[in-house]
């Protein structure tokens, strides 16, 4: 009875059973036996009033599992029902791990981020700092994450103080239950943040400021799926696109949650959280490139499902394949937030804004590179303000496009998905549920791949052939994205001092510096949550930052040719 969940963030790589491990229809996941409850319930009694699970349940591995298996039903409520007579429905890993143990196991297993730790750890790629605060940008993204305590970290980061870990060598383990690892030291703040301790609780993960509403949260728990409405309107009844983060926090016991990819009923792959399953409907962003080619490899065609009604409508999407780049890709893809942008006079777009050009108010349209964003958003004349320091305009406001760049790539056109790489497959044909970095894993991932191992025309025998590819791609990344930023602060130091009036300069110049600035603002956050740091896709990466330092270099000279400095006062 998992039903509906919203937005984006950071986490998926992967729960509950993988694609090669589980297959459709009614075939088991390798090494499970279906454990019955010990008060079993009449199966038939409860899909006679829940006809979307009957519709689920009768067609999947699941089939055989009794509801009380993951619901715990008072006995009145089949004869009363009512929201005081309703089941419970467990989230835990535990609820899944009793038939797939292997997998569960796998999960809390942490040897590839140990391997990761006992090298010292990564250095910094590119040392690039925000030229608003001066934070060193790329370092938060150093540390691999373990993904079944994605909401442990995530309340602790996003408190500010808040939430703290009750001792800090729980930082190092794969935590199941929240509450296990953490406290609230501030229960006096009520529905806020405790507001004054940015960092005291920060994992060196990733983000430091504090996130108030819930569409960032909906990606690490889907304990909260039955009471969030689906969409963007107010839910008294329960939880909605802008619920506080706090009751959110509150109310969840589990970080992740196998359903996230797998559905309960059916066993199926699934999607959950709402802007991707708007953006793959076909209802609106029709002209994506996603809904131009369905039904094509990789663009997997969706089945949506409306769960049934509380009072709001919740709904989940079920993948036709077995394709792990839409599962991870719920969380990790770059849904834009027009909820935060502006039209042409200025005024903040609504969802009647969008939708009446056929476009999500929060969703994706699949874009390969950030010049495709610009390009579009600067078309339709929607910008996300104004840089303050430059008088730039903006046009991305959203971050890790990793589903649009693995979809849109050589590797996605082939087939390769999220859990291809990330999860190693063992010796069976099995793959491993671990996510983590490949770098840990590649004799067991690139070189036992159908690609790159034995039998192909690679036929990689030693770790070192990947490596030495990932990292020569990695490479150019590096040196890219440094010459990107030497000529974005040359290009910065100039229309400041316009800002300023320090310096004047011929409108035409100046319009040409600021487009090729707000080109590179795109570009900088559109990759610096790539975490592959160039690998997922290196020939979308290389182009746009060819064209990037290009229309940089031709708008500084330019420029730097007319600028007349002001006289001091």
């Amino acid at each position: 009875m998992n039903y509906y969940l919203t937005r984006i963030a950071l986490c998926i790589a992967s729960i509950g059973i993988s694609a090669s491990a589980y297959a459709l229809g009614t075939d088991k996941a390798k090494g499970t036996q279906v454990v019955q409850p010990a008060s079993p319930v009449d199966v038939n009694t409860c899909l006679a009033c829940h006809t979307p699970v009957q519709k689920l349940h009768s067609r999947g591995a699941h089939k055989d599992v009794n509801c009380a298996s993951c619901h715990t039903v008072p006995t009145n409520h089949t004869t009363a029902p009512s929201k005081e007579t309703r089941p419970a429905t467990r989230f835990d890993f535990g609820s899944c791990s009793q038939c797939h143990t292997e997998q569960h196991k796998e999960l809390m297993d942490p040897k590839y981020h140990y391997m990761w730790a006992k090298k010292g750890g990564n250095t910094s790629y590119s040392y690039i700092q925000d030229p608003v605060d001066g934070w060193p940008l790329e370092v938060q993204y150093r540390l691999p994450r373990f993904h079944v305590g994605v909401m442990t970290d995530f309340m602790a980061n996003r408190s500010d103080g808040r939430f703290m870990y009750k001792d800090k060598t729980d930082q190092g383990k794969a935590i199941e239950h929240h509450w296990d690892a953490l406290e609230d030291v501030h229960p006096e703040k009520g529905l806020l943040n405790k507001g004054d301790l940015v960092g005291m609780a920060w994992r060196p993960h990733k983000g430091r400021e504090a996130t108030q509403e819930s569409r960032c949260l909906v990606c690490k728990t889907t304990d909260n799926i039955l009471e969030y409405r689906t969409g963007y309107e107010p839910n008294p009844k329960g939880y909605d696109f802008t619920t506080r983060n706090i009751p959110f926090f509150k109310k969840s016991q589990n970080s992740f949650n196998c359903n996230l990819c797998h559905d309960p009923h059916s066993a199926e792959p699934r999607i959950v959280i709402d802007p991707i399953i708007e953006s793959m409907s076909g209802k609106l962003n029709k002209d994506s490139v996603y809904n131009k080619y369905v039904g094509k490899k990789p663009w997997t065609k969706l089945e949506i499902v409306e769960m049934g009604v509380r009072g709001y409508p919740r709904r989940i999407g079920i993948l036709k394949d077995y394709d792990s780049n839409y599962m991870c890709g719920q969380c990790h893809n770059g849904a834009f937030r027009y909820v935060a942008r502006k039209g042409k006079y200025g005024k903040n777009l609504t969802a009647a804004d969008t939708e009446k050009l056929g476009i999500a108010f929060y969703g994706t349209e699949f874009f390969r590179t950030p010049l495709e964003i610009n390009a579009k958003l600067k078309e339709r004349g929607w910008t996300n303000g104004v840089d303050p320091l430059t008088g730039a305009t903006r046009y991305n406001a959203a971050d890790h496009h990793h589903l649009e760049i693995i979809t849109n790539s050589k590797h996605g056109a082939a087939g390769v998905g999220c859990t291809d790489c990330h999860f190693a497959k063992k010796s069976d044909g099995s793959l491993e549920h671990q996510p983590s970095l490949v770098k840990e894993k590649v004799q067991n991932t690139c070189m036992r791949s159908e690609c790159h191992g034995p039998g192909s025309k690679t036929n990689w025998t030693d770790p070192g052939q990947p490596l030495y590819l990932i990292e020569t791609i990695q490479q150019e990344y590096r040196v890219r994205t440094n010459k990107m930023e030497k000529d974005a602060k040359v290009a910065r130091d100039m229309l400041i001092k316009v800002k300023n009036k320090e310096a004047t300069m011929p409108e035409k110049e100046l319009q040409a510096l600021k487009d090729a600035y707000s080109q590179h603002l795109t570009t900088r956050y559109f990759y610096f949550t790539d975490y592959s740091k160039g690998f997922h896709d290196p020939d979308g990466f290389t182009q746009t930052a060819s064209k990037v330092i290009f229309d940089l270099r031709k708008a500084n000279k330019d420029a730097q040719a007319v600028i007349k400095m002001n006289p001091k006062q």
